[in-house]
């Protein structure tokens, strides 16, 4: 767990150690405490770097894509998922929409949404299915 540098620490130091660590990128000091005796201060500085980036991945599915409910708690069914909100994300993405709609994610859905509603409905979807219908 992180502690904040500027709290003091009164650990159990049989069970538990201290980790320190500069992170170069964002320029931050880091104190872990661990109970992780077997490896190393830069195995477990790493462990943490890769913590907090699924930790980030998460907090960016959740509030940008609106991951907050799972459908199911299978493994299968939040993996599927989880890709099919990032595939809706890169599509999103990769949209151009007139610049008067503006230039957000949000923007382009409801573009998006719009422009499915104004070209097609549901009763031409109904027939395309059913031409039998369209005969007699």
């Amino acid at each position: 767990m992180r502690i904040k540098n500027n709290m003091k620490t009164d650990l159990n130091h049989d069970r538990y150690r201290i980790v320190q660590f500069y992170d170069i990128d964002s320029g931050v000091e880091y104190r872990l405490a661990t109970n992780l005796k077997g490896l190393s201060d830069e195995e477990v500085a790493e462990l943490y770097r890769h913590r907090w980036g699924i930790e980030t991945l998460w907090k960016f599915l959740k509030m940008h894509l609106c991951l907050e409910k799972l459908i199911t708690k299978s493994l299968n069914g939040v993996t599927n998922q989880i890709y099919m909100i990032l595939i809706a994300y890169l599509i999103l993405e990769l949209i151009e929409i007139p610049i008067f709609y503006g230039h957000k994610l949000l923007d382009k859905l409801r573009y998006l949404q719009f422009e499915l509603s104004r070209r097609c409905s549901v009763i031409h979807w109904s027939f395309d299915w059913q031409p039998e219908i369209l005969v007699s």
